[in-house]
């Protein structure tokens, strides 16, 4: 019989084993890296030579960061995701991992982490890239307390996609169709729910209306975005923040329940 305690030791050496794991599969590393590094670097560069005088930090933080939580840097945590939670099964090792005596929770839980620090990786080098150009670009000067605040809501956006994409992984062992049904919901059906007024509050349960909602310089009294024409809007709505702190975490943890469920009863 198993157990799935686990000592701080061997989690971080199982998280770290999962970490070498993804790093192996180079294509997918080297397409994270486009869509978050790449992608960035492009748009500033071609923001930066349509623009006169340099972008006002501000926009181009918010920008930068909007890109990376809710856009391409977003795509790249649904990637890793999706592979932490395929992997063990495609690469045919699961049945050899479970000889080991390892509890399936804890070869299902060290995936989350693993796959978050390598989405976090590449999108917070993303945007490193965006806070260079936003001070390189002559657009003036960025506290460190707003610099501070967009990357952590790039943090909690990666972690929260990140997460459900590693439980709906493991729930459907494809990587594909798990691909295909987030970037699906994230693209098409939640912005045809957001715009469905007939919803109502309801609404207030999409994943992005509740991260546009978290996001840095919301106008006080107001809900919209400061140059939000310019800096890649999201998807708001009138809620509280404590609202969408709640629907965020019921969409990171519901998929890991979901998951580590789905691990336990997995052929070997």
């Amino acid at each position: 019989m198993t157990t799935s305690f686990m000592t701080t030791v061997t989690a971080r050496q199982m998280i770290f084993a999962e970490i070498l794991k993804l790093r192996r599969h180079r294509s997918t590393m080297l397409t994270a890296g486009v869509l978050s590094i790449g992608i960035t670097v492009l748009y500033f560069l071609v923001i930066e030579s349509r623009s006169n005088g340099g972008i006002p930090v501000p926009k181009a933080l918010s920008s930068g960061s909007a890109l990376l939580a809710m856009y391409f840097g977003s795509f790249t945590a649904m990637l890793i995701g999706t592979m932490a939670g395929t992997l063990d099964v495609t690469s045919g090792v699961f049945r050899d991992l479970v000889a080991t005596g390892r509890s399936r929770i804890d070869l299902f839980l060290v995936r989350v982490p693993a796959a978050v620090a390598v989405a976090l990786a590449f999108n917070l080098v993303g945007f490193a890239v965006s806070v260079f150009a936003a001070l390189a670009g002559g657009g003036g000067s960025a506290e460190p307390a707003l610099i501070a605040q967009y990357a952590g809501w790039v943090v909690l956006a990666t972690t929260v996609v990140t997460a459900l994409s590693v439980g709906i992984a493991t729930l459907t062992g494809s990587r594909s169709l798990t691909l295909t049904a987030v970037i699906g919901w994230q693209t098409v059906a939640t912005t045809l729910l957001y715009s469905a007024e007939f919803l109502g509050s309801l609404r207030q349960g999409l994943l992005e209306v509740a991260l546009s909602q978290l996001r840095p310089g919301l106008a006080v009294g107001t809900h919209e975005h400061p140059g939000s024409s310019n800096a890649l809007p999201g998807l708001v709505l009138p809620m509280s923040t404590v609202t969408a702190i709640l629907v965020l975490a019921a969409w990171a943890v519901l998929p890991i329940v979901v998951g580590a469920r789905r691990i336990q009863n997995q052929d070997a």
